[in-house]
């Protein structure tokens, strides 16, 4: 249990009296970004960290929920409306709540205690983790019987229609479904998935936290969907069997270009690119090949910076630094998540972590003014009952 849920729990006399108690855990993305939402391929896992969710049935109709790191409590009227509250976090809630309705489940009154140690807005999807675990456990209370990757699909469904905001499945499935064995490379057209054994001894990946947050739903996300839907459109009308951006080939993007816009041709081209990376980096890492894995991170940061222009001066300099600073410790770096913010995931040598924090911190801090935060963090299942 976490240390400061326990103490919620404990001061509040409440340890002992919930009999559904789970862990949904928040997510890294080794690479394949932006190409979840295109039908392409991407290379998630689940870490340890995340959030914990205890609940019980109570009386009434309505959900009493209490999220421990903002020490809030809403109490939300059952059933669920389509009306959002305009709190961030119930709206989530609320969403999967709804999202059950509509399957026709009566969902009962619960006090859900939750919190985690997921830093929010920080690209590791603290709020799929917050999704994906009202979706576990509803799933329980309920009995709906829905498998790990359906109720991805319904989180999905959620962050889209209820949300708002028109992601991809990556991050929900990742948070479901990750595996201890390794990082999954899961296809996000076909949902099917498989662990990718990564043999890279003495190596860690270590995220570095901009502090500069994001919130999907007001930044230019949305617009980066619409673009690679107008770069598909413009395919379809000369290639039309192709299904998705991401299993486009540069050939049919070119035999097109004179119809997008330099914007929207360079979208496209990072897309698939992309798409190609997530193939090489399973390649790299099954064959212990930390050079090439490092070669594509970085690839991958030029792409999200320069055709995607996903990133901001802030990570662009964690980045810079970690890779021409330390060139020796630090195989490659890029941004992760969805953008504007957040962390940069780095595959560094164990044993070279306490010099490149200690450059990084005081570095960036000169610069910007911000202290970076670091995490450690390794891979593990994903969301269970505990």
């Amino acid at each position: 249990m976490l240390p400061h849920v326990f103490t919620y729990l404990k001061e509040n006399q409440l340890s002992s009296t919930f009999p559904h108690a789970l862990f949904s855990p928040g997510r890294i993305n080794i690479i394949g970004e932006h190409t979840d939402y295109t039908g392409g391929l991407v290379m998630p896992a689940a870490i340890d960290k995340g959030i914990e969710f205890y609940a019980r049935p109570i009386e009434g109709t309505a959900m009493r929920m209490h999220a421990v790191d903002l020490n809030e409590t809403y109490k939300l009227p059952l059933p669920i409306r389509k009306e959002k509250t305009g709190v961030l976090w119930v709206d989530y809630l609320a969403g999967i709540i709804h999202e059950f309705q509509l399957l026709g489940h009566e969902i009962p009154a619960l006090e859900v205690i939750f919190g985690g140690n997921v830093p929010r807005g920080s690209g590791m999807s603290s709020s799929a983790a917050l999704e994906g675990g009202m979706a576990f456990l509803l799933n329980e209370v309920v009995g709906a019987g829905i498998s790990q990757p359906q109720l991805a699909v319904l989180c999905r469904r959620s962050s889209n229609n209820y949300i708002g905001v028109p992601t991809g499945i990556m991050d929900q499935f990742a948070s479901l479904n990750g595996s201890a064995d390794g990082p999954i490379r899961l296809n996000c057209k076909s949902l099917e998935f498989t662990p990718v054994l990564a043999h890279t001894p003495g190596y860690s990946w270590l995220l570095v936290n901009s502090m500069v947050t994001h919130e999907l739903g007001s930044s230019e996300y949305p617009v980066r969907v619409r673009e690679c839907a107008e770069a598909l459109a413009a395919i379809r009308k000369v290639h039309p069997d192709v299904p998705c951006l991401s299993l486009a080939t540069k050939d049919q993007l070119n035999s097109v270009a004179g119809q997008l816009n330099e914007t929207t041709f360079r979208r496209a081209d990072y897309v698939i690119s992309e798409n190609a990376r997530v193939h090489a980096m399973e390649t790299a890492l099954t064959r212990s090949d930390t050079t090439a894995a490092g070669i594509l991170l970085n690839a991958t940061h030029a792409g999200l910076r320069d055709d995607f222009a996903v990133s901001c001066a802030e990570v662009d300099f964690l980045q810079q630094e970690a890779v021409t600073r330390f060139p020796e410790t630090v195989m490659g770096a890029r941004i992760m998540g969805g953008g504007f913010g957040g962390c940069t995931i780095n595959l560094v040598q164990t044993l070279g972590i306490p010099a490149l924090k200690k450059h990084l911190f005081s570095a960036y801090f000169n610069v910007h003014g911000q202290r970076p935060e670091f995490y450690e963090v390794n891979i593990g299942p994903g969301t269970r009952a505990i």
